[in-house]
């Protein structure tokens, strides 16, 4: 997923994806179906990268074609260096001062343990560098730990990211300047190094920041989930019925962890039943 979304496109391309393949499942009409795949050697403001395309009506790829055509003209990626826009407010402010400051406050106990030392050392410093996201300077992940490294996983990751980061790194990109998408992909993938996740030898060896958050949004959200499960279940299987399909699936998509209220003081509340 990190390569798939390089650019700041997502959600112009979920939209077209979702609803395109809803209809040719359900429909079996034809369609075309686009996938965006970013070019791994463009620089920090350069156009958008190759585009895929693929009918509904022939089941060969026009991935041999060695200058493929868009069925729509890809928006610029987003960035974050602009004040008053949401990505500016999201990487020089709210990842850190509510997803990570919120992740601290749910797993303090863990974190200020001798198991979590190291990690919340780490920590510590990932919300530094984005407390001044407008003067620290994007790098590379650290280096594969000697476990890790055994993990062909691992080392296949590891190279991915190298290829995504690198010329935002090599031009000198704060976390600001380089493409909002990439640049809040790459703090998860920050915060997982900042806890050993992928590292057998660390007592925080797959441990999950969100685990609490996660099981809080799935307690309080059953009656709200099990009415939009009744509404699918009867819609029609029809170009209709599949559009409205796309939207219950893209509205539920902004739902996610880093802005709704799953927390602790809405552990017991169904917080979506009145929206419902």
């Amino acid at each position: 997923p990190y390569a798939l979304f390089e650019q700041g496109t997502e959600a112009m391309i979920s939209m077209r994806f979702v609803a395109d393949v809803l209809i040719l499942l359900l429909t079996s009409s034809p369609v075309a179906v686009t996938c965006f795949v970013p070019s791994s050697t463009g620089s920090a403001r350069s156009a958008p990268g190759t585009n895929l395309a693929m009918s509904a009506t022939d089941s060969t790829s026009t991935a041999a074609n060695s200058n493929p055509v868009p069925n729509l003209e890809l928006p610029p990626p987003i960035y974050s260096d602009e004040p008053g826009t949401w990505a500016y407010d999201t990487m020089s402010r709210r990842v850190d001062a509510e997803i990570l400051q919120r992740t601290y406050e749910e797993n303090e106990e863990e974190f200020n343990s001798p198991e979590f030392a190291e990690a919340l050392m780490k920590f510590n410093a990932l919300r530094a560098e984005l407390q001044n996201a407008a003067k620290t300077k994007l790098r590379h992940l650290k280096d594969l730990t000697e476990e890790e490294a055994k993990s062909d996983e691992r080392v296949r990751e590891y190279n991915e990211w190298k290829t995504i980061m690198g010329p935002y790194v090599e031009k000198g990109d704060t976390w600001l300047t380089a493409p909002w998408l990439v640049t809040e992909f790459y703090a998860y993938r920050r915060l997982m190094e900042c806890t050993g996740y992928f590292d057998k030898t660390k007592p925080t060896y797959m441990w999950d920041p969100f685990a609490k958050a996660k099981k809080a949004g799935l307690v309080t959200s059953v009656s709200s989930a099990e009415n939009v499960m009744d509404k699918i279940e009867a819609l029609p299987n029809t170009r209709e019925g599949a559009g409205i399909a796309a939207a219950f699936s893209l509205w539920a998509n902004k739902m996610d962890l880093s802005i709704w209220p799953a927390d602790s003081e809405n552990a017991s509340v169904d917080v979506f039943e009145k929206i419902l």
